[in-house]
Order: structure tokens, then sequence, then C-alpha cells
């Protein structure tokens, strides 16, 4: 089988037009600067209403985001090949690539390569780009202590194999992410199922933890200069560390989670952070901030409580999540309450109540992004409020 497919979208309302350096919604919705950036030709010299104006015009409101074949043969093997939305754990959103899987009994075998990605959701729209970008020579080290890049931009994709053994009640899965000369991401998954085949009735308990374990190359670490690389507002380390554990429980048609989440060192850098099966929220923060939230930052641990229910012959939807996360840079809280309503097969309504506060710690500027000099900027922190209404109408045909 195969589809084509596509999306467009657009902004009803852009309070930040009105700006002094004009819109910035091109940030949050409909970003795109070309396969590997760049495409808007904003130069460093360029006033803040010059990069805007650039951005915003070189940005589009539509994504060409499905165009592949599906084949599979029973549960022995299958393959998939084009642009189709991920089944990645750590690669969410549209995928350019391919995956193929073959099993036998209990045990099921699969690869996944990917070299594009894109966003084609109601709340997120990003036309193709390289998530993922190296140089196709060596790196190698200069006088100055950092790592030189030679050749040319190239995007050698993100790969993963994966081992999963399912019997019964239990899955055991050992797994493998790699992007060439950016990161290796090695790791595990164990869960107990009580009901595998639970269709919305009676009472169900299901278990997850996962472990993975990112390694990065000196050159991903220290740039050309020989100073450190920040990711997230913190030095990116030689490696690092995440576990989550999620506890779920389903009676009928309502359900509650319980998610752990930790970071130990940077870990999500360079992966964890274009997908991740914590579960808990990691966006929602401001524009200038950088859109993301302390959970994916370094050594942050995050509880989060979610429940809600399915009702009206599977039409309509709700859940609540309480959220705290905490790190070296920040802490914050959250409640969102998320409403869905299938008005038809082809059109469905969602809203998203969110309050959100963020507190910055001392010694950081929220979306600096590098070591914060009191000397040169402000580095008192400081609390900030994101909390935000989002309404979407989606109509699929």
């Amino acid at each position: 089988m195969g589809l084509v497919g596509g999306v467009v979208g657009g902004v009803l309302f852009d309070g930040t037009k009105r700006f002094s350096g004009g819109s910035v919604v091109y940030q949050r919705f409909a970003f795109y600067d070309g396969f590997y950036g760049g495409g808007a030709d904003v130069l460093q010299s360029d006033s803040t209403p010059v990069k805007n104006s650039k951005l915003s015009n070189f940005s589009h409101f539509y994504v060409f985001s499905d165009a592949y074949l599906d084949y599979k043969y029973k549960d022995y093997f299958g393959i998939k090949a084009g642009r189709y939305n991920s089944t990645a754990a750590y690669e969410s959103g549209q995928t350019e690539g391919f995956e193929v899987f073959g099993q036998y009994k209990k045990v099921r075998l699969w690869w996944f390569s990917s070299f594009g990605r894109a966003y084609a959701t109601g709340p997120l729209m990003r036309d193709w780009y390289a998530p993922r970008v190296v140089y196709s020579g060596d790196y190698t080290k200069n006088a100055q202590g950092g790592y030189t890049h030679h050749g040319h931009p190239v995007s050698l994709g993100t790969h993963a194999v994966q081992l999963t053994y399912k019997k019964h009640h239990l899955l055991v899965e050992g797994f493998y992410y790699f992007s060439p000369k950016m990161f290796n991401d090695p790791g595990f998954k164990i869960g107990w199922d009580s009901d595998p085949n639970f269709s919305g009735q009676g009472f169900r308990s299901n278990t997850i933890l996962i472990a993975m374990f990112a390694f990065y190359p000196p050159w991903m670490i220290i740039n050309s200069k020989g100073a450190a690389i920040y990711r997230y507002d913190n030095p990116v380390g030689a490696n690092g560390q995440s576990l989550v554990i999620r506890q779920r429980f389903d009676i009928n048609q309502f359900y509650v989670i319980g998610t752990f989440y930790k970071n130990f060192g940077n870990a999500n850098a360079w992966v964890g952070n274009t997908g991740n099966p914590a579960g808990v929220e990691f966006y929602g923060n401001s524009t200038w901030a950088g859109y993301l939230g302390t959970a994916l930052k370094a050594d942050s641990v995050t509880g989060a409580i979610a429940y809600g229910g399915i009702h009206f012959k599977r039409k309509f939807t709700w859940n609540m999540t309480w959220q705290w996360s905490s790190a070296p840079v920040s802490y914050e809280g959250r409640f969102i309450l998320a409403l869905g309503y299938q008005f038809t097969p082809f059109l469905k309504a969602l809203v998203n109540i969110a309050y959100y506060g963020v507190h910055t710690n001392e010694g950081y500027q929220a979306g600096l992004n590098a070591y914060c000099n009191p000397h040169l900027t402000y580095c008192g922190g400081g609390y900030q409020d994101r909390s935000a209404l989002y309404t979407q109408l989606i109509a699929t045909f």
C-alpha cells in the first residue's frame, strides 16, 4: 500500500507583528530556512527587523508530508519507505527514509534510517529539513585546542537498530541509535503489561522502564576556538544518560499515568531532543527562550501525573497533566487541560489551556545558550509566566 498527502495551515492572528523587531511567529509555526539552513540568507550584520523579515518571508504554510510505499507479509517481514510519520522512539514527526523489520516467533529485529524531518500536525508545521548536519570531511584538532571541520555540510542521517522480545505480558528490548560523526546512543527498555489486548473494558496495568546512554565525539563538545559547545544553556559533555519510569492504569475508558524522567549530564544535547519516549512535556517555553522547557536540560529531574478519558464512542477526549521539572538552569511547574472532539471523520477540534511558570536560576539567562558573564549581561535569573491557550480546528481529506 502507499499514500500521498500534505498539510496546509495559517495563523489567524499574529500579535508579534507589532513588535519593534517585526513578527517572530515563524519561530513557532511554519519556520523554514532551507534543508541545511541558510536558505533565507540571513547575515550576521543584519539588524533584528531585517533578520525577522527575511525568515518570515522565506517561511511557508505548507508541507508535502507523505509519499510512501508500505509492504507487510503477515508478522514475518515488512518494509516502509518514503515520507511518512515516524514510529521511532527517538525520532518523532515526519521522516524521510525507510524502515524494515523481520520477525521470528516472539523476536523482532527492526532497522530505521532517516535523512530528513518535518512537522505536519495541527500545532506544528515545518517543511523538510536536516535535523543533524555534519561535514563531509574529517574533524582535526587545531592549535587552539578545538576541532576544525573539513568538507561541506551533509546529512548522514539518523539510524537505529532494535531487537524486541515480546511474550504474553513481558517486553524486553535493546536498541542502538546513532548519527555518524555526531552521537552513539545504546539503551534498553523493559515493560510489563497486564493486558496487552486491552480495548477499553476492564482493568489494565502497564509498567515501562527505559534507559539510554548517549556518547558524543570531541568535536561535538568543543568548538573550533577550543571553547565548550553549549546546548540548552549547559555545556555538552562526552556522555550522558536518561532514565524513564512510567506507570499507567486503565479502568474502562479512564486512565492515570505517572512518569519519572531523569537526565544525568546533558544527555539530550543531540539525541532525545527530536523525539523522546518519556511522555512528559518538553516544550511550550517562549520563542525567545528557545521553546524548550526544563525537562530536556542537563541534570534535570521531572515528575508528572496525567489522567483523562475517552467518551461518546471515542469522539470526546480529555486529559489533565500536572508536571514539575527542576535542573541547575531552571525549575518550572505546569498544569494543562486538553480537550478534543471529533465532529466527523474529517473534522476535529482541540483546545489546550496551560498554566506554565518558569523560574530561571541565578547565574543563567533564559535563552542565552552560552556562558552567562555577569559583567556583560544580566544573569540574575527570575520568574516568567508562559501560560497559554491553544485552539486548533483540523480538517483532513
